[in-house]
């Protein structure tokens, strides 16, 4: 079978996966912990995410412990890679985004997962964007 496909998560893939757990982003987390595939994640990346899960609008979902025991989960569960070098020219609509690109360049990432248009939409040489149920439907799991 070979080594599994290494790929980075946007964080809003996370956050689908906590918000909505019989939903695609979760079946793909579940999908990690089991080594279908192995998640790629930067100091960076899960710092973005504590952040996002930390806040008020997530509480009926999590509690701020759960939330850091998610993304300590996470840490454990992923190859954690140094973040990548920022680039001057923009990549992707958001310049927030831009981290992620190239962190899935960096890490030799197979995919970045996002539902982001912002995301989807980028077309560098090498790089493959998908969908969480795109991704999902490669790996035949959806």
């Amino acid at each position: 079978m070979g080594e599994p496909r290494r790929i980075v998560l946007d964080t809003n893939v996370f956050v689908a996966a906590v918000t909505s757990r019989e939903g695609m982003s979760a079946r793909l987390l579940l999908g990690a912990l089991a080594g279908q595939f192995q998640l790629v994640a930067s100091p960076l990346l899960l710092d973005e995410l504590a952040d996002v899960l930390c806040r008020p609008k997530f509480r009926r979902y999590l509690s701020i412990e759960d939330a850091h025991l998610f993304v300590n989960a996470i840490r454990e569960l992923a190859v954690i890679v140094d973040d990548p070098p920022e680039e001057d020219d923009p990549i992707t609509g958001d310049p927030d985004d831009d981290f992620l690109v190239l962190l899935a360049e960096v890490a030799g990432a197979d995919v970045l997962v996002s539902g982001d248009p912002d995301l989807t939409a980028v077309q560098r040489p090498g790089l493959v964007v998908m969908t969480p149920r795109t991704f999902m439907e490669t790996m035949g799991n959806a």
